[in-house]
């Protein structure tokens, strides 16, 4: 409740400081510029009390609006009453003044309330195409009749002069006091270096001084000079040195003129004449350098936002483990940043600048790659993976991903990523599904690949031992599986003991072994011997409670030129069959 109504003061406050603000700065405004440009029946110059009200519709929210409009209105009427005399006319004068600038705020708000109303192209055309000309317009048509009946003064000239004092007011005076109501102002001024400072304060100084000058004189017509000066402050400063610039002109060329001075003082067709001739001058500086204003802050804006995101982006590499390298088509590399130290062994900022040839020292297949892509834009494998050559205990799988413009490809951008961990898992799942869970030996998987790769290397001799157990059926009959199992887990102990380091021993499955020898039949069958003999030798089980002899039996085969894998197994497999015909346990080879 306490939060609630704190809200609602909060509020109320802020209303009453716009109202005041309203009253106090649309009173003075008025009055000084009826006072100034006006001889209190016909209209302003230039009108620049609504700018003020428009100024502080587009900073506020709707629910403020009534009372900013109000209080204008109000001022409105009691400047006109001051300046021009008591009319009961003049109430529809602050009628009219309000509801352009109602008018004005509506369709400049229409896509959402802007910050400033040259932040970027879009944004300055919906102001001028509503403050300058379309507000205005509708503005002029209903205070020219409200004139006309009231002051007996020409509809066409009422018309013009309201349109081009309005419209003016509008355009000059709105970024400005939004400017200052917001406190760009003072940032504008505060935020820069001291050189900077001084750049700006002495661009400000000389255009104010140029300005001066040609109004402070009426023998040459150097209405060209604060143009150019205006131009250079929103070429260099962008909209808020454009807005001063602009006000800057006006200010000076308003007080010039009225006072009889300067170049537009030459015209000798009247004063109605020259306060066109005034009003024309200053619309063309707008139509100059509002474009230009807009076009450096969006511009400058968008810089900003690009430091932004590139600094964010450098945040998040810093504290990324992945890296990234971008390389140009011609394969230099233009930006690299994350943890490449560890992985490559060379810091990021080393990187930037060199050619491929810095990469390839240190990852071949890396660089490589790269080439093949043309370091920018050809098509292929997406990622790769590959060990650096300064950390050779690393993987690193490296994505690319092509960066285009227009359709063409401008270079890559690779992503490296440390996936030793997953590497190593993926080994360790490959290698368990290949083991037997029983034994611990290969299983018939991980045989088949390890003999498919022997037998692809013609240069190596391959001989092939199919191992039975004698009567294992019986042994699971008699003593169980849980005995069978221990008997199994025995003879694969004793097996793999009476083979050679290089030879490979698996179970098959059941009771049936296979070993896969690097040798000729003749060392190959004294290898089977001894595993025969080991395994009969003693029980396979004796806890006691029960003992178990077992016996095996092998069948030999080497592997002959044109052989294939099937046949081998066979030649094997007929070997063993035989030794079952003549006896239980021995070795034969095959024939």
């Amino acid at each position: 409740m306490v939060a609630k109504n704190a809200g609602i003061a909060d509020a109320l406050e802020k209303r009453c400081d716009n109202a005041i603000t309203a009253v106090g700065g649309y009173f003075l405004l008025a009055c000084g510029t009826i006072l100034l440009t006006s001889n209190g029946r016909n209209h302003a110059t230039m009108w620049p009390a609504d700018a003020l009200i428009l100024a502080l519709l587009l900073l506020n929210t709707r629910a403020n609006w009534p009372a900013i409009l109000a209080a204008g209105w109000a001022a409105n009427l009691m400047a006109n009453a001051l300046a021009r005399g008591w009319d009961p006319g003049l109430i529809f004068y602050g009628g009219i003044n309000m509801g352009q600038t109602l008018l004005a705020a509506l369709f400049i708000c229409r896509k959402g309330r802007p910050q400033n109303v040259l932040a970027d192209s879009a944004t300055a055309v919906r102001f001028v195409l509503y403050a300058g000309i379309v507000a205005p317009a509708l503005g002029a048509l209903a205070g020219s009749l409200v004139t006309a009946l009231i002051f007996a003064q020409p509809f066409g000239t009422s018309f013009v002069r309201w349109y081009v004092s309005n419209a003016l007011g509008l355009l000059i005076l709105t970024p400005f006091l939004m400017s200052l109501f917001d406190g760009s102002f003072v940032q504008y001024f505060k935020e820069p270096v001291r050189a900077d400072r001084k750049e700006v304060v002495g661009l400000h100084v000389l255009h104010v001084a140029v300005t001066g000058a040609v109004f402070a004189q009426n023998i040459a017509p150097t209405l060209f000079l604060p143009v150019s000066t205006a131009m250079a402050l929103s070429f260099r400063l962008g909209r808020l040195g454009a807005i001063l610039g602009t006000l800057a002109i006006a200010v000076i060329g308003s007080l010039a003129t009225y006072l009889g001075h300067g170049p537009i003082s030459l015209v000798h067709s009247g004063v109605d004449i020259q306060e066109f001739v005034l009003q024309f001058y200053l619309g063309v500086i707008l139509a100059t350098t509002l474009p230009v204003a807009a076009t450096v802050s969006s511009r400058a804006r968008a810089l900003q936002d690009l430091t932004e995101r590139e600094e964010a982006l450098r945040l998040m590499m810093a504290h990324s483990s992945d890296g990234i390298v971008s390389f140009d088509m011609s394969g230099k590399c233009r930006w690299a940043d994350g943890p490449l130290e560890a992985y490559l062994g060379v810091e990021p900022g080393a990187l930037v600048g060199r050619t491929l040839d810095a990469l390839s020292l240190r990852a071949p297949a890396l660089a490589a790659r790269l080439l093949e892509c043309g370091a920018g834009g050809g098509e292929g494998s997406s990622s790769i993976e590959f060990c650096p050559i300064l950390r050779p205990h690393l993987t690193l799988e490296a994505s690319f991903a092509t960066m285009r413009q227009d359709g063409k490809p401008v270079g890559t951008v690779v992503t490296l990523s440390d996936v030793t961990g997953r590497k190593a898992r993926e080994i360790a799942t490959r290698s368990k599904a290949q083991v037997d869970d029983l034994t611990g030996l290969l299983n018939r998987s991980g045989f088949q690949k390890r003999l498919r790769d022997a037998l692809a290397d013609e240069r190596r001799t391959v001989t092939l031992a199919l191992v039975d157990v004698d009567s294992f059926a019986s042994i699971n009959d008699n003593y169980g599986h849980g005995v069978g199992d221990a008997v199994l887990w025995e003879i694969a102990r004793r097996l793999k003991a009476s083979t050679r380091t290089d030879d490979v021993l698996a179970r098959l499955g059941g009771d049936r072994f296979a070993v896969l020898l690097g040798c000729d039949l003749e060392t190959g069958l004294k290898v089977c011997e001894r595993m025969v003999e080991t395994v009969r030798e003693s029980p396979v089980v004796n806890d006691g409670a029960v003992s178990v002899l077992a016996s095996v039996r092998c069948g030999l085969a080497q592997h002959a030129r044109d052989m294939r894998r099937e046949e081998i197994f066979d030649a094997a497999a007929a070997a063993l069959e035989d030794l079952k015909r003549r006896g239980r346990n021995g070795v034969a080879v095959a024939a």
